[in-house]
């Protein structure tokens, strides 16, 4: 089979390998829809292998790592001891899958699963390839109803639920105001999760103008670029001077945890959803800032376990929500490395990239 690897930092290549055999528990897929994230601008870019190895044990080869945590397929073989799905089945797997019986998933926390061995959960790699494994697929899988798309599956595999995840960790209530800081894909379903969850007033913060023009379809309510207006300034101006509710920080960087720390009311909360690759800490300002004392900070991973998926399956099955304006591009599988390039490039007003064998 045709996968994706990461020979070293900044670089993948398309590499013939065995297809995969599953092991007790496990299934093999074949993919149907696979896509770029921006974690994994993060692994190729920024993580040395080691910390793959931490986030994937057993998963990196001689050449490199297997790359892509997202994906769409149809069950193409069945391990000993798996009983919720069969062969021919078309499923989705967490892109963070848990044990389902260490004390992190009998808590429901499978992202942070400490019983599949990784540092952070058991991160999926491989789903940018012909096929793919998945470890503990009772308790990580979950079928795709006929009336949904691959394009609407594959979003609830990772970004759709970690973004809708932000909003729901933060506590979000009816009318609540909220600020998202970046509206790439993750900061986009953040946004619409916020109109989902019924928030009011929703605003959007982002220097790419094409991005900010979604987040309106998305669901935000004013629109800020940094570029042309300071974005702390005018989020106080629209609150009163009071602050959001609720702020959600979803890119990674030490600039937007802290604006995000800024504009929160007294008692307000910041919910952090970016993937800190190459910073090594952040830290939060005590002067200038009302909401210092007193104040909540919530981190999310992406929610997993096949109950957390069938849900967001159904609320795109039934809840007259369309996500899928997210895919601005099409490509083949064989063109993983171009499709690298423009994710990381962020030109042509590239979102997602559907990616098909």
């Amino acid at each position: 089979m045709q996968a994706c690897i990461k020979t070293e930092n900044g670089k993948v290549e398309m590499m013939d390998l065995p297809i995969p055999e599953p092991g007790e528990g496990e299934i093999v897929l074949k993919t149907t829809l696979a896509t770029v994230c921006g974690s994994d601008m993060h692994f190729v870019d920024e993580f040395p292998n080691q910390v793959l190895e931490g986030l994937a044990p057993g998963a990196g080869r001689p050449e490199g790592f297997p790359m892509g945590h997202e994906a769409v397929g149809t069950v193409h073989a069945v391990g000993a001891g798996v009983t919720r799905v069969k062969e021919g089945d078309r499923v989705i797997s967490a892109c963070l899958v848990g044990c389902g019986k260490c004390t992190e998933c009998m808590h429901g926390d499978y992202s942070v699963c400490t019983g599949g061995g990784g540092m952070l959960g058991l991160l999926i790699l491989g789903c940018q390839g012909e096929y793919y494994r998945i470890p503990f697929a009772d308790v990580n899988v979950a079928r795709v109803p006929d009336g949904v798309s691959d394009e609407h599956a594959i979003l609830a595999a990772d970004i759709m639920s970690t973004g809708f995840a932000a909003i729901e960790r933060a506590g979000a209530g009816f009318g609540d105001s909220v600020a998202i800081f970046a509206q790439g894909p993750l900061g986009l379903m953040a946004t619409a999760g916020a109109r989902a969850r019924g928030c009011g007033l929703i605003i959007a913060v982002d220097t790419v103008p094409e991005r900010l023009e979604m987040s309106k379809n998305f669901g935000a309510n004013v629109i800020i670029n940094p570029k042309e207006k300071d974005p702390v300034a005018e989020i106080m101006s629209l609150t009163n001077n009071t602050g959001v509710d609720i702020a959600v920080e979803a890119v990674g960087t030490q600039a937007t945890f802290e604006a995000a720390t800024r504009v929160i009311r007294r008692g307000g909360t910041v919910s952090g959803i970016g993937v800190y690759g190459p910073v090594p800490q952040v830290s939060m300002p005590i002067f200038g800032a009302p909401s210092f004392y007193h104040r909540r900070i919530v981190t999310t991973w992406c929610p997993g376990g096949h109950v957390r998926m069938e849900h967001l399956l159904g609320l795109l099955q039934n809840g007259n929500i369309d996500l899928t304006p997210l895919f601005t591009h099409r490509m083949k599988l064989a063109d993983m490395p171009k499709a690298y390039d423009l994710f990381r490039a962020k030109t042509d007003g590239v979102l997602k990239i559907a990616i098909t064998p």
